[in-house]
C-alpha cells in the first residue's frame, strides 16, 4: 500500500509517535544561538557540537563579540566539530551579515514575516541554506511551521514516496512541506523531525536498511513485501535513538535543536 498523499505526513508521524513516544522540545534558544549551534553542528554529533557551542559562549561572552572575532581563534574553541575551519569563517560572517542588514544582532523580526520569507532571508546567509534556515525558525523561540530536512529525513521520506527520487534536501523540503497538513504547527514539525530522524539512523539506514523491524513497512513502496516486523522494543520516553558509534565524534549529518 503507497502513502495517500493527502494524509501521507501524518501517517508517518503517528505511527512512528506510537512506536517510539511523543517527542517535544526540552528548550528553545533564541534565534541567534540557534543560528550558531546550527552552524556548528552540521555534519557532527549533537554532544559533540554542543560542547563546541557551549565553548565558543563562555569564551565570548556574547555573540557581537564572536562577529568580530577571528577564524584563527574560533577554530580551536569549536574543534574537533566537522570542517572546523569554513565554520569558523562562516560564523562570524554570516553574524556580521545579520549586524549589517539589520543593524544590530537581533532575529526576532523574522517572527513576523511570511515564512517563505524568513526562510528566504535565513538562506542568504552564509553557510546557512534551507536546512539551517529551518533549524532556526523551528528549533528556536521563534517556534515557526518549517520542517528541517537532513539526510536521514531526506532518505526515509524519499524511500517512502513522499519527497522526489532524485534532487536535493532542499527540494525534499518544498515536496514535504507542500504535503504538510495547514494546521501544523511548529511542535508537529519539530516531532516530525525528531521522529523520522532517529529512524532513518537506526532502521531506514543507508546500508543495510532493517526493513523487517520498520513500523511504516507497509507503506513503503520500497518494501512492499518485506517479512513481518519481529522483537520491536520501543522505548517508553522518546524515539529509538542510535547506538554510538566507535568513530572519534563526527558523523554524516547530525544537527539538533539545543
Amino acid at each position: 500500500m503507497r502513502l495517500d498523499l493527502s494524509s501521507d505526513l501524518p501517517a508517518v508521524r503517528d505511527r512512528l509517535r506510537a512506536a517510539f513516544g511523543t517527542v517535544r522540545p526540552h528548550r528553545r534558544l533564541d534565534p541567534v544561538s540557534q543560528l550558531v549551534k546550527t552552524m556548528v553542528s552540521a555534519r557532527t554529533y549533537d554532544e559533540v557540537s554542543w560542547a563546541a557551542f557551549v565553548r565558543l559562549r563562555a569564551a565570548f561572552g556574547d555573540w557581537n563579540a564572536l562577529a568580530g572575532a577571528a577564524p584563527a581563534d574560533i577554530e580551536p574553541i569549536i574543534d574537533p566539530v566537522t570542517f572546523a575551519d569554513e565554520k569558523a569563517r562562516r560564523i562570524p560572517e554570516a553574524l556580521r551579515q545579520i549586524c549589517e542588514a539589520r543593524s544590530d544582532l537581533d532575529l526576532d523580526f523574522l517572527k513576523d514575516l511570511p515564512l517563505d520569507e524568513a526562510m528566504a532571508w535565513l538562506a542568504r546567509l552564509s553557510g546557512v541554506g534551507v536546512k539551517g534556515a529551518a533549524c532556526v525558525l523551528n528549533f528556536s523561540t521563534l517556534a515557526r511551521p518549517a520542517l528541517v530536512v537532513d539526510t536521514h529525513v531526506h532518505r526515509a521520506t524519499r524511500r517512502l514516496g513522499l519527497a522526489p527520487r532524485t534532487g536535493d534536501t532542499d527540494g525534499a523540503y518544498a515536496a514535504l512541506m507542500e504535503q504538510a497538513p495547514i494546521d501544523w504547527d511548529a511542535e508537529d514539525f519539530f516531532e516530525l523531525h525528531w521522529l523520522i530522524k532517529p529512524h532513518g539512523q537506526s532502521i531506514c539506514t543507508h546500508f543495510d536498511p532493517a526493513c523487517g523491524l520498520c513500523v511504516l513497512r507497509d507503506l513503503c513502496p520500497r518494501i512492499g513485501l518485506a517479512p513481518a516486523p519481529s522483537a520491536m522494543k520501543p522505548q517508553a520516553d522518546g524515539p529509538v535513538r542510535p547506538q554510538p558509534q566507535p568513530a572519534p565524534g563526527r558523523q554524516p549529518e547530525a544537527a539538533g535543536p539545543w
